[in-house]
């Protein structure tokens, strides 16, 4: 014989029925309790329905007319797993849905602030250029930066160098003292002037009583002698005492005149050993070390004549060289460009200050010399520069002032040359008169100011009123 399972219960109701039987059976194979077993070895059990709940052995072909699950419905004798895991963790559902719903909002929140979800486009932006007035006389010519105002600083006296407080590179102020020489033997001069010059004003200290005993006694016996109570001889002798006394006043006065220069001399050749700065600037080169022998002029190998070199920054310029064939083109007051090759980037604006009066045979050249009109600390002296001159003052290229923008930043729109700027965080599109290119810079005439941005390299997409986002590029 087979087991087979029948089961009783469900008030007649078939749904309730089968999940009798199903309960019962999964209680079975899950460890769970039976109730009880009658004679015919049924087992009884409840459910959480209330219904009864029993199992029991048939025959192999049991009664038809029995109401019962035989070996064709054996199938339909499942577990529900789903329903029964479904009924004991609905909390624990809710909670994975809520973990889904943070990770998801954390993950449009990180997008955001990437980027990846903004529609909003970025540009590069770079700020526009002051210009002079005029646009390119189409003239360039190469050179070199040179500090106008320079000099090699050298000792006065020769001795040798005990301190040096600079070193390349450091800024001094006029009188700064830069270096010293020994000078024991200078101080030793300079006390021994000092005490011959307070000898000489004791001596003049005891010559002035002296000489105010002795005009009184000239006084008196001019007075006796007049009277006639006084010998001629005793007035001749009050009167050339007094010519004595008058005589070591003066002969003091001057030794303490004379001691006084002594001292200041010695001040001098004290103060001879400090090398100080005789304008402001920074140091450039330094030529001699502490411990060497350094003199105004280097006679011998064994001595320095100069200690540092120092340059005025605030004056330097481009000394340019221009052909012989297109000096016609260059003036005094002529707006320019100035390129360094240390700084490829930028562009400094410039004015032609001074073209030479002699010309060089050899280069078949003659020099001009260019200031910058706005400095910055990476203009040094000796850099390699290009300097490009604009419109001669007076010509019919000559215009008010004008803007330098990136020759890309001028586009057309509705056949008119306008640039695209940003302000507040949207596009402008400005109407210009772009000029010759002068390098990478075009000049532009419009209604721009000191403190616009234009759009580097603008995209046909780029309308007025478009909100972008702003990238700048490094000036």
């Amino acid at each position: 014989m087979r087991p087979a399972f029948s089961c009783g219960g469900g008030n007649g109701n078939p749904e309730r029925l089968r999940t009798d039987c199903g309960a019962l059976v999964g209680a079975l194979a899950t460890g769970g309790s039976v109730v009880g077993t009658n004679f015919y070895g049924k087992l009884r059990g409840s459910n959480d329905n209330g219904g009864l709940v029993s199992a029991q052995s048939t025959p192999e072909r049991p009664d038809p007319l029995k109401v019962g699950i035989h070996d064709a419905d054996l199938d339909g004798l499942t577990i529900q797993r789903e329903e029964h895991f479904a009924k004991r963790s609905p909390a624990r559902s809710g909670q994975w849905r809520w973990l889904l719903l943070i990770l998801l909002f954390a993950g449009a929140v990180g997008a955001w602030r990437t980027g990846l979800i903004d529609q909003t486009p970025s540009v590069e932006v770079t700020a526009v250029v002051r210009m002079a007035a005029g646009g390119s006389s189409g003239l360039a010519a190469t050179g070199y930066v040179v500090a106008q105002r320079q000099a090699s600083i050298a000792s006065k006296g020769t001795g040798r160098m005990e301190y040096l407080g600079v070193k390349v590179g450091d800024r001094v102020k006029e009188g700064d003292v830069i270096a010293r020489l020994e000078h024991t033997d200078m101080d030793a001069l300079l006390q021994q002037a000092r005490a011959k010059l307070e000898v000489a004003r004791a001596q003049l200290v005891t010559a002035r009583p002296e000489l105010q005993e002795a005009t009184l006694n000239f006084d008196r016996m001019k007075t006796l002698f007049e009277q006639s109570f006084a010998t001629q001889s005793e007035f001749d002798m009050a009167g050339a005492r007094l010519r004595r006394a008058a005589g070591a006043v003066k002969s003091a006065e001057a030794a303490v005149a004379a001691a006084e220069a002594e001292r200041q001399s010695a001040e001098v050749q004290v103060e001879s050993t400090n090398v100080r700065a005789p304008f402001d600037g920074t140091v450039v080169k330094k030529f001699a070390e502490v411990g060497e022998v350094v003199a105004p002029m280097a006679a011998s190998t064994l001595s320095r004549g100069s200690v540092v070199a120092i340059a005025d920054m605030n004056s330097v310029m481009v000394d340019a060289e221009v052909s012989e064939s297109m000096i016609h083109r260059v003036q005094a007051g002529q707006p320019a460009e100035i390129q360094l090759d240390s700084v490829p980037d930028h562009r400094y604006r410039g004015e032609v200050s001074q073209v030479m009066p002699i010309a060089d045979r050899a280069k078949a050249t003659i020099l001009t010399r260019v200031r910058f009109l706005d400095l910055d600390e990476r203009v040094r002296p000796e850099l390699s520069a290009k300097v490009t001159f604009g419109a001669k003052p007076g010509s019919a290229d000559e215009g008010g002032e004008s803007w330098g923008v990136p020759s890309t930043a001028v586009v057309t729109r509705a056949g008119r040359p306008v640039v695209l700027l940003v302000r507040n965080g949207a596009i402008v599109e400005t109407d210009v008169q772009p000029g010759s290119p002068v390098g990478s810079l075009t000049p532009v005439r419009g209604t721009l100011t000191q403190s616009d941005e234009v759009v580097a390299a603008p995209s046909e997409s780029l309308r007025s009123g478009t909100s972008v986002t702003v990238l700048r590029r490094p000036s």
